[in-house]
C-alpha cells in the first residue's frame, strides 16, 4: 500500500534513505539516469496520468507489482532471479518509487538490471558446467513449460533443480524435433512445397545427443550477449512494465522504436510480414499481415514460435531468449533476399520445421477483397447461388504512398459483380481480419444498412461521439452471413458487431470475436519538451456498438457457433495482462434516425435466427466432417491444456508418435472429404487485381494460394499439403442459403437438402 502524497514529498535526503544502507554497490557510470532519461520517464508519466483513458495516478497502480512486471520482464521464465532479490528491490523501492519516477528517477531499473546480470552470469556457467555431464532420460520426471504465473526459485538449490529440468527438456526437443534443412521450402510464387514430418528416432544415439549438447551450449553461450543491454533499453524496459500496468496496449517509445514504427507504419520496411511478442523469452508470433510472404507460404499460424533464424544458406541461428527488438531487426531486410525461420507449431511443439522465405513488401494484390460464387444445394435438390467476399484487412486510400485502395469501393464493386452472377445470399469472410482504418468500417456497413449509428466513441474526459452512416444508399439488401473468428478484430468487431444490432446480418464463427475494443494514440515527447525524440502509446478511446455494448474483452458473440481451432487458442484480447475491463452504455438505436428501413428487404429476427441455429446444430451432429473438426479442436485444446511435459525420453516419443498418428488420421479424413463432391465455384476480382494480376508473373496463382490458405483455419497442422477442406466456409454457405430460402415466401412441398 503506497503512502500518502502529503507524506511522501519528503527532502532529497529522506529519498535517498531506501537506498543508504543494505543497498548493492552503485552501479557503472553508464547505468545511471542521465538528463535525457529522466525527462523522458517524467513525460511518460505525465502521459500515462493524464492523457490515458483510466485517468489514474501511478501511486494507484500498485509500485510493488511494478517492481514484480520489471523483474519478469528481465526474465520472463522466472528462473534467473531468486524470490529475494524481487523481494529486495520491492522493499527497497516500491514505498517511494511513484515520487521516484514522478521525478525521473530510473535508480531501480538500473539496480534490478545489475542484479539480474550478476544471476545471468552465475548461470551460463552453471549450465555450460552442467551439459558436460549426463543426462538420465529415464527417470519419471516432469517439466512444468509455462512458467508466467510461476513464482521465482527460493534457493539456489530450487534454482538448480529447476534449470536441471529445463536443460532436459531442451534436449529432447532438440532430439525428438528431426527436422532437416529444406523443410517448408517455398517455390517461386511463395506457396510451400510439400514436406514430409518424419517420426522421432527410436533412440538417443551418442551422436545425435552431442550435438544436441553443443546446440544448447552455444545458445546459453549467446545469452549473455543477448540479454546484454544498453542503458536506453533497460529505461525503455522499465518505462514498458509501468505503462502495461495500465493495460496492455500501451507503452514506451525510444526515438529508434519510434522511427522503426513510424517506418512500419509506411509500409517502409520489408520483411516476412507477422506481428511478433514475446512470450516467455520466445518469439511468438501474434499475427500474420495480409499480403506479406508468411501468408502466402501458408504455414505459420498465430501463436506459432520463431526460434531460430539465418540469411540465404547460413545455418539457423538459435534465437530464443534474444530480446524482441534484436530479432526483428535480423527479420528486416531488402526486398527479395532469403531468409530462413525455424518454427515450433503452437499445436505440437516437438514438431520443428525449417521455413525457407523471401523478404517482399505486402503484394496489394494479395490483400484486396476478392470474392467467389459458391453453387450451394438449396430446396427441392436446385442449387442456390452464394456470394463470399473475402476481406483481410480495412485498408483505405490515405494509407501509405502511391497508388491505394478503398475497402467499401471494392466491396461494392464486388456486390455488384456478384449480383450479375444471381447470388440470392451474401457471405462476408473476415476470419483473419486483424482490422485497420476505422472510417472504412463504418463506410463499409453503410452498404449494408440505411442511415443509423455504427459506433460510439468514448475518450479519457467521458466525451461521446457517434460515428452513424449518413448515406441511405444500399448496395446489398438481401440475406447477410458474417463470417468470423477468434482472430476477427477491432475494425472487424466494429462492422460485425454493427449489422447485429441493426438485425443485417447473422454472425457466425467462433464463440466470440477477438474483443480488441480500444483505440491508441502516439504522443510525441516534442510537444511536451522540444529536445524530446521519444513518445508513448496510450489508450485514449473505447469502443462502443450502436446497441450500447462495449467491444472490450467479450467481443462480438456469434449468432450461430461454428467453432475453429482458434477457439482454444490464447490469442484473444482476454488472454492479454491487465487488459481493459468491459462495460456498456445507453444504446444509440433507439432514437436514431434509421432512414427508410424499406430499402432493406432482409432482416434479422431472433425467431429466425434460433430455426437457423437449429439446422446447423443438426448438421453439426451429423455431417462426419464435422466430427473431424471437433477432434481437431480437442487435440489441440487438449495440448495447449498441456501444461507438463515428462523428461522421460520413451514417453515423449509415445506422445509424439500419437501425435504424428492423429495428424495423419485427421489429414486422411480431410482428404476424403475433399474428393467427394464439393461446391461448384467461380472466382469474382476486381478490375485492379486484375490489371495488376496481368502485369505480375505468378500472381493469379500467388494471390489464389493466400486466399486459401489464409483461411485454412479448421486444422492445426504445418504440413504444406494439409487438405484445402474449408468446414467452417462450407457450413456459412449452407446457412446462408437457408437464410436466403427463409427470406422469401415458402414454396410447396420443398425440401431442404444439405451435403
Amino acid at each position: 500500500m503506497s503512502l500518502p502524497r502529503s507524506l511522501r514529498l519528503l527532502p532529497v535526503a529522506a529519498l535517498l534513505a531506501p537506498f543508504a544502507q543494505g543497498a548493492p554497490a552503485a552501479p557503472a557510470a553508464e547505468f545511471v539516469t542521465t538528463p535525457e532519461m529522466k525527462r523522458e520517464t517524467m513525460a511518460t508519466v505525465w502521459c500515462l496520468e493524464n492523457q490515458h483513458l483510466l485517468r489514474r495516478r501511478i501511486a494507484d497502480i500498485g509500485m510493488d507489482e511494478l517492481v514484480n512486471d520489471y523483474a519478469a520482464k528481465l526474465d520472463p521464465t522466472r528462473s534467473l532471479f531468486l524470490a529475494e532479490d524481487v523481494k529486495k528491490s520491492r522493499d527497497r523501492h516500491a514505498v517511494m518509487l511513484d515520487v521516484w519516477l514522478e521525478n525521473g528517477n530510473l535508480t531501480v531499473a538500473f539496480d534490478l538490471y545489475k542484479q539480474f546480470l550478476a544471476r545471468l552470469d552465475k548461470r551460463v556457467a552453471w549450465i555450460n558446467a552442467r551439459l558436460d555431464k549426463p543426462f538420465d532420460f529415464k527417470a519419471d520426471e516432469t517439466f512444468f513449460t509455462d512458467r508466467s504465473k510461476a513464482g521465482w526459485p527460493k534457493d539456489e538449490a530450487e534454482a538448480d533443480s529447476l534449470w536441471e529440468k529445463r536443460l532436459k527438456y531442451d534436449l529432447l526437443l532438440e532430439l525428438l524435433g528431426d527436422r532437416l534443412p529444406g523443410d517448408g521450402e517455398s517455390d517461386e510464387d511463395g506457396e510451400a512445397k510439400s514436406t514430409e514430418i518424419k517420426p522421432p528416432p527410436a533412440s538417443i544415439t551418442p551422436e545425435k545427443l552431442t550435438a544436441a549438447t553443443a546446440k544448447l551450449k552455444k545458445r546459453y553461450a549467446r545469452m549473455r550477449h543477448y540479454l546484454a543491454l544498453e542503458p536506453g533499453e533497460v529505461e525503455e524496459l522499465f518505462l514498458n512494465a509501468l505503462a502495461n500496468r495500465y493495460d496492455p496496449h500501451s507503452s514506451f517509445f525510444s526515438k529508434q522504436t519510434l522511427e522503426e514504427f513510424d517506418i512500419a507504419m509506411r509500409n517502409a520496411l520489408c520483411g516476412v510480414g507477422a506481428l511478433l511478442g514475446d512470450e516467455d523469452g520466445y518469439c511468438t508470433v501474434k499475427e500474420i499481415l495480409p499480403g506479406g510472404p508468411l501468408e502466402k507460404n501458408g504455414k505459420v499460424k498465430p501463436g506459432d514460435r520463431i526460434v531460430a533464424l539465418s540469411d540465404g544458406d547460413d545455418e539457423p541461428e538459435d534465437i530464443v531468449g534474444m530480446r524482441l527488438n534484436k530479432v526483428v531487426q535480423r527479420m528486416r531486410g531488402k526486398i527479395g533476399t532469403g531468409i530462413n525461420l525455424v518454427i515450433e507449431p503452437a499445436a505440437d511443439r516437438a514438431a520443428r520445421y525449417t521455413l525457407k522465405l523471401k523478404r517482399d513488401e505486402i503484394k496489394l494484390t494479395t490483400q484486396l477483397a476478392a470474392a467467389r460464387v459458391f453453387e450451394v444445394p438449396g430446396p427441392a435438390g436446385a442449387t442456390l447461388p452464394v456470394g463470399v467476399i473475402e476481406l483481410p484487412a480495412f485498408y483505405g486510400k490515405t494509407e501509405g504512398d502511391g497508388e491505394a485502395y478503398s475497402t467499401t469501393e471494392n466491396v461494392e464493386e464486388l456486390i455488384n459483380k456478384l449480383k450479375k452472377h444471381g447470388v440470392r445470399s451474401l457471405v462476408i469472410d473476415l476470419r483473419t481480419n486483424g482490422g485497420g482504418l476505422l472510417n472504412e468500417a463504418v463506410d463499409l456497413a453503410g452498404l449494408f444498412i440505411s442511415k443509423g449509428p455504427v459506433l460510439q466513441v468514448k475518450d479519457t474526459t467521458g466525451n461521446m461521439v457517434h460515428l452513424d452512416d449518413k448515406d441511405p444508399k444500399v448496395t446489398w439488401d438481401g440475406p447477410l452471413v458474417v463470417l468470423v473468428s477468434k482472430l476477427s478484430a477491432s475494425a472487424s468487431e466494429i462492422f460485425a458487431g454493427a449489422l447485429q444490432d441493426h438485425r443485417r446480418a447473422v454472425i457466425v464463427g467462433d464463440s466470440r470475436t477477438h474483443g480488441k475494443g480500444s483505440v491508441q494514440a502516439v504522443i510525441q515527447y516534442q510537444k511536451l519538451d522540444p529536445r524530446l525524440k521519444a513518445a508513448a502509446k496510450v489508450t485514449i478511446q473505447k469502443w462502443y456498438l450502436p446497441g450500447g455494448n462495449s467491444i472490450q474483452v467479450k467481443g462480438v458473440a456469434s449468432d450461430i457457433v461454428v467453432p475453429s481451432v482458434y477457439s482454444v487458442l490464447p490469442v484473444a484480447e482476454s488472454d492479454l495482462e491487465r487488459p481493459l475491463p468491459w462495460d456498456s452504455i445507453p444504446g444509440a438505436m433507439e432514437n436514431a434516425d434509421l432512414g427508410d428501413t424499406s430499402a432493406v428487404k432482409v432482416t434479422i429476427s431472433e425467431d429466425l435466427v434460433k430455426r437457423l441455429r437449429d439446422s446447423s446444430a443438426r448438421r453439426q451432429s451429423e455431417l462426419p466432417e464435422f466430427l473431424t473438426l471437433s477432434r481437431s479442436i480437442a487435440w489441440t485444446g487438449d495440448r495447449m491444456q498441456r501444461k507438463e511435459q515428462s523428461l522421460n525420453f520413451v514417453e515423449r516419443r509415445r506422445t509424439r508418435l500419437d501425435d504424428l498418428a492423429f495428424r495423419e488420421t485427421i489429414k486422411s479424413d480431410l482428404k476424403r472429404l475433399e474428393s467427394e463432391a464439393g461446391y461448384k465455384t467461380v472466382s469474382v476480382k476486381l478490375d485492379a487485381a486484375e490489371k495488376q494480376e496481368q502485369g505480375e508473373a505468378g500472381a493469379t496463382k500467388a494471390a489464389k494460394s493466400a486466399r486459401e490458405k489464409r483461411n485454412r483455419l479448421n486444422a492445426s497442422a504445418s504440413d504444406a499439403d494439409w487438405p484445402d477442406f474449408d468446414v467452417q466456409l462450407r457450413e456459412s454457405l449452407r446457412i446462408a442459403a437457408d437464410l436466403a430460402a427463409a427470406s422469401r415466401p415458402p414454396e410447396p412441398a420443398a425440401k431442404v437438402a444439405h451435403q
